[in-house]
């Protein structure tokens, strides 16, 4: 190898682990909190399986690159079953590891958004989750596909779990999350306009505008489910071997905005480029 070469190299090793100093860190600074708030976890048809009460605590441990994550759930119909787990969190070449799954990866956009993906496994469970940030609110949805095990399958997944965790910080009063019966509605999706589109790229962490993206809600082949609080997912029947699939997480946070988490799967390396867009209903 020449010296150019040896340099473009270098700078390209820089620029890598520069962006993933500034993943580390955006994470710390919009999740390093301690959180508390709902899960509500739902069967694949979006009939209601059961509610948490949660509690989520992030510590930084004495190694920059490690953070210990807590995590306890109370059945609200049954308070006498607890669950409680502990993970480390690392920093690592690809991203940042997700704590239930090593060989998932999270990243984070500066549009207060963010994605886990793994890559796709055959005969296997297949999980992507989606975050989104606003003030001191937060909400992810964790959607997993499970094999189909029919004869006609072609190896699809079909869709089999939805997890929604709605968090708050620890300090925040009220509460801002709705105490009613979490069921699935069907509302009308409203009429909206990007006023602000971004990709985060997956693998190289590039962050691009795309001014003109449309902010389609598209129906054939689809499930949606509309939760409490404004939230809204739209996600594929199955997933199928050789085909792309998008996977939206929409919440409407204000009267007049929505915020939109949009994670786009291509059948190569099932990592997912991250779209966030903030809209302006019309």
């Amino acid at each position: 190898m020449n010296d150019h070469n040896q340099i473009q190299d270098n700078q390209s090793t820089d620029q890598s682990d520069e962006k993933l100093f500034r993943q580390w860190y955006r994470f710390i600074e919009d999740h390093g909190f301690t959180w508390k708030g709902i899960l509500s976890r739902y069967k694949g048809n979006g009939i209601l399986d059961k509610v948490l009460d949660s509690t989520r605590r992030f510590t930084p441990l004495a190694d920059a690159s490690q953070l210990e994550h807590y995590l306890c759930f109370i059945n609200q119909d049954d308070p006498s079953e607890v669950q409680e787990n502990t993970w480390i969190i690392e920093k690592c070449g690809p991203g940042i590891s997700h704590p239930i799954d090593l060989s998932s990866t999270t990243m984070f956009s500066s549009k207060s958004s963010g994605v886990m993906s793994r890559p796709l496994r055959k005969d296997q469970a297949n999980f992507t989750e989606i975050y989104l940030f606003q003030g001191n609110r937060r909400i992810s949805v964790v959607i997993g596909y499970f094999p189909d095990r029919s004869k006609e399958s072609e190896n699809r997944c079909v869709l089999s779990g939805i997890s929604l965790f709605r968090e708050v910080k620890l300090d925040v009063v009220p509460f801002p999350w709705s105490n009613q019966r979490p069921e699935v509605s069907n509302r009308d999706y409203p009429s909206i306009k990007a006023i602000d589109t971004l990709v985060l790229r997956s693998g190289t962490f590039d962050e691009i505008p795309l001014p003109d993206y449309p902010a389609h809600w598209p129906k054939d082949g689809r499930l949606i489910f509309d939760f409490p609080d404004g939230i809204s997912i739209n996600v594929p029947e199955t997933l199928e071997p050789g085909h792309d699939s998008t996977l939206i997480v929409s919440w409407r946070y204000s009267p007049d905005r929505i915020k939109r988490g949009v994670a786009h799967f291509t059948d190569d390396t099932r990592a997912a480029d991250l779209i966030t867009q903030e809209c302006l209903i019309v």
